[in-house]
Order: C-alpha cells, then sequence, then structure tokens
C-alpha cells in the first residue's frame, strides 16, 4: 500500500469536510436572506426553480459528474487524458444543450402547472443557461477529481461559492423576486467561471477528437452515468413515496420532523462519506482490474472510516440534544429517538458504501441499478411498518436494518460476482463498532450524564490509538 495513504486520506476528507460545511453555511445565509427580504414567497419560488432544474438535471446530463471520474482514473498518460479530457467537455456541452432545450421545451408547461400561467415561463425559459453552466461544471471537475487534482477542484468550489453567494445578494435585494432567477443563473455562471481557472490543463489531441471518436470513447462512461441517473431517480422515487405515505396517514407535521431527521443523518452526518468518497472512488477505478488490490483498499477504507467515525458517533450521541436545538427549535427534541438509533446506522452503511463504491469503479451499470432499485423498494414498507409500530425509535431502528440489509446486498456482490472478500481484522473491527455504539446509546438513555459522558468518551479514545498508528504508516 502507497506509503502514507492514510494521513492522504485523512487530508482529503478534512478538505472536503470543511467545504462542504462552508456550502452549508453559505446556504443558510442565503436562504435566511430570501426570507428576510422575499419572505416565504421567496423562499418558495427559489424550491420551485431549484427543484425543477435538480429533476431535469437527472437525466439531461447524463451522469457525466460522477462516471467520467472513473474515465479520467482509468487514463494512463498525457496524451491519453487529452482524449478523455476533450470527449468529457464535449459529451457535457451536448448535456448542458439538451437540458437547455428541454426546459426552454417544457417552461410553457411548468409555468402553468406552478403559476397557473402560460405567461409564466419567462423564469423556467432564463434558467436554460443555467443548465448549460451546470453540465459544463460537472464534467470539469469529474476531469479534475479522476486526475487527482483534489485542491484544485477544492479551490473551484471554494470561490464558485463564495462568488455565488457575493452575486446573489445585491439580486435578492434590488431585484425582488426577479432575483431569484438571476441569482441561480449567477451562481451557475460563478461556478463555471472559477473551475475553468483550475480546470485541468491538457494538450490538444491530435488528431482532434470527430464525431466517432466522440462516440465511440464516451458511450462507455455515458452509459454507466445513465444506469447511475436511472439508480438516483429510483432512490429518490421511494423516499417520495415514503414521504407521501407519511403525509397521508400522519399529517405534514410528521413528514417535517422526519425530514428534518433525515436531513441530519444524511447530510451532516454523511459528510465524512461524501468527502472520503471524492478521493476513495478515483483510486478504486485505478486498480479496477487488480482484485487483490482492490480489496486492499476496500479493507483500508473501512477500517479508517470506522476508526473516524466511532468517536464522532458517540461525540454527536452526547450532544444530540443541543445539535437539533441548534439546527432546529426545541419543538424538533422529539426526533431525538430518530436520530440516535439512525446514527448507530452509520456503521453498516459505511461498510456497504465502501463496497458499492467497487460496483460503480468496475463500470457495472446495470448491478449498480439492481442493488439500488432493491435497497429502494426493500426501505419502503421497512420504514412505514416501524414507524406505524414503534414510532420515531422504530423509524431509527429501521435504518440500521435498512443499512444492513443494502450491506448485505452489496456484499453478495462483492463476494459472490467478484471473489473479493473483507478481512478478519475488518469483520473484527466492525463488531466491535457496533457494540460500541449500541452500548454508548444504551448509556445515554439509561444512565444520568455525568455517568455516561465518561464512559462514551472514554469508550472513544480507545479508537484513537489504532487511528494514529494507521496514520504513521
Amino acid at each position: 500500500m502507497k506509503k502514507g495513504l492514510s494521513s492522504h486520506v485523512l487530508k482529503v476528507m478534512s478538505l472536503f469536510s470543511g467545504l462542504q460545511m462552508l456550502n452549508i453555511v453559505c446556504s443558510v445565509v442565503k436562504m435566511k436572506l430570501v426570507a428576510l427580504w422575499l419572505h416565504a414567497s421567496g423562499v418558495g419560488l427559489f424550491g420551485i426553480y431549484q427543484s425543477v432544474i435538480d429533476n431535469i438535471s437527472t437525466f439531461s446530463e447524463l451522469g457525466i459528474r460522477q462516471s467520467a471520474v472513473r474515465e479520467a482514473a482509468c487514463a494512463s498518460g498525457r496524451s491519453r487524458m487529452a482524449v478523455v479530457a476533450g470527449v468529457v467537455r464535449r459529451w457535457s456541452l451536448l448535456a448542458g444543450l439538451l437540458g437547455a432545450v428541454v426546459m426552454m421545451g417544457a417552461s410553457p408547461f411548468l409555468g402553468k402547472w406552478f403559476f397557473g400561467s402560460y405567461g409564466a415561463c419567462w423564469g423556467f425559459m432564463l434558467l436554460a443557461a443555467a443548465m448549460v453552466f451546470n453540465s459544463l461544471v460537472g464534467g470539469e471537475q469529474a476531469l479534475l477529481q479522476g486526475s487527482a487534482r483534489l485542491r484544485q477542484l477544492a479551490r473551484s468550489n471554494l470561490w464558485g461559492t463564495l462568488s455565488g453567494l457575493a452575486l446573489s445578494v445585491p439580486l435578492f435585494y434590488y431585484c425582488g423576486a426577479t432575483g431569484v432567477v438571476l441569482s441561480i443563473m449567477a451562481y451557475a455562471a460563478a461556478m463555471y467561471v472559477c473551475v475553468r481557472v483550475y480546470r485541468l490543463r491538457t494538450p490538444k489531441p491530435s488528431p482532434a477528437v470527430g464525431l466517432g471518436q466522440l462516440w465511440h470513447e464516451g458511450r462507455g462512461f455515458i452509459r454507466l452515468g445513465v444506469y447511475m441517473a436511472l439508480a438516483s431517480f429510483v432512490t429518490a422515487t421511494a423516499h417520495t413515496v415514503f414521504i407521501g405515505i407519511i403525509n397521508h396517514y400522519w399529517g405534514t407535521g410528521d413528514v417535517g420532523y422526519i425530514q428534518a431527521g433525515d436531513t441530519v443523518l444524511v447530510r451532516y452526518v454523511g459528510l465524512v462519506f461524501t468527502a472520503i468518497g471524492m478521493e476513495f472512488y478515483p483510486r478504486l477505478a485505478s486498480v479496477r482490474d487488480y482484485p487483490r488490490r482492490t480489496s486492499l483498499f476496500v479493507n483500508h477504507e473501512i477500517t479508517l472510516l470506522l476508526l473516524l467515525l466511532v468517536p464522532l458517533l458517540l461525540l454527536f450521541l452526547l450532544l444530540r440534544e443541543p445539535v437539533v436545538r441548534l439546527l432546529y427549535t426545541s419543538d424538533f427534541l422529539v426526533i431525538l429517538p430518530f436520530i440516535s438509533w439512525g446514527v448507530v446506522g452509520s456503521i453498516p452503511k459505511a461498510v456497504s458504501w465502501c463496497m458499492a463504491y467497487t460496483i460503480i469503479a468496475r463500470g457495472d451499470g446495470r448491478i449498480y441499478v439492481l442493488t439500488e432499485g432493491l435497497d429502494a423498494v426493500l426501505s419502503v414498507p421497512l420504514c412505514v411498518f416501524a414507524y406505524a409500530r414503534w414510532g420515531f425509535a422504530g423509524l431509527g431502528a429501521a435504518y440500521i436494518a435498512w443499512y444492513i440489509l443494502y450491506a448485505a446486498i452489496v456484499g453478495a456482490v462483492y463476494y459472490r460476482r467478484y471473489g473479493l472478500r473483507l478481512t478478519v481484522s475488518t469483520w473484527r473491527l466492525i463488531l466491535v463498532a457496533v457494540i460500541v455504539c449500541v452500548s454508548g446509546l444504551l448509556a445515554v438513555d439509561t444512565l444520568p450524564l455525568y455517568v455516561a459522558a465518561p464512559l462514551l468518551v472514554l469508550s472513544g479514545c480507545c479508537f484513537l490509538p489504532p487511528l494514529r498508528r494507521m496514520l504513521k504508516r
């Protein structure tokens, strides 16, 4: 294994975790200003326009942001990388134009659907430009990530986010409701300008990439991207169905509580997963044809992730009440059982997450859709039943069972299809992590805080020596 790999992964995780926190802060500031100056209608407009962009982009961008990372990671030599970069950039432009055409074509119907008038289509038509910018940004980010230019990727995101916020503030203040559309366009343009500054520099391919080569070189990652987009659509649909059932039988208030808890578990706790994935995915793709190295990297990633996660999860369990009060209000303390049991589900989630990256690193799109689809189908009845029977605590326990089932599904592919294995030491660490987190949760729920706090702190500290040893290798 490459010397200093654990230390490198930790640096990348720190870099992108901080960047994601900045993105969250900027998003909060932006929505606070919208609510202050444009009131609830402005927030609603922002949600409508952004949801339309997200839904159309899911398919129009062809999953290039994720699938092209694998293509760039597998490129060897400057000449090959030049060809890959040219192909990815052209496909990104084509995907962006496709999204713009769809947005403009659907704009009269979207105006009628959301605002009751065909004449309200102008806002959606203006957003066609944002579709092009977003697609081009995705292509450039994929090239930077796949070629391990992670600092350049982080800097482009940093300056793009700050520039987008700086441009949005005067638009909200001076342009009123019109500023919502203009701010989305300004943010997309700012991100594109910044990613252009830091983009991957490659020589022009010789000979130039023609239409035939564009199709031949791009069809592999486009096919994988479509599969990944389909998997995302299936997952989003399952979540929508679940929320619809909760809203129908229990009411909008329960939906709000569940959405808040889900945000804590997925967006905030998930910062660690997303940050490590920035480095792990391209590294795994680069060794996709070497089973022993793939197995070595997966076991290393699970070990490092669990050694980092368990102390953080124990700290979260100790601070869960002030965290909820800080993020929401005291009314949301009812979700404490949900997020408390849900964070324990981060252990099987970490294991399944690392194994699942093997599927997309190998370009196995159909299997990826199958695993994600099966996971989505199982999640809805499981969560509905648990919530109906045991409330928020049951929903948290359902998250644990859900991630265990997903780990079993992905593990079957990992073991049977690819012939890969987790080591005995990895299994031992998984078992210890589960026992420690469950024990910590029971201690917080049943013991006085002055007794539970030292126990959890001591348990978390036990994971620091092995983590320190990993970082020194």
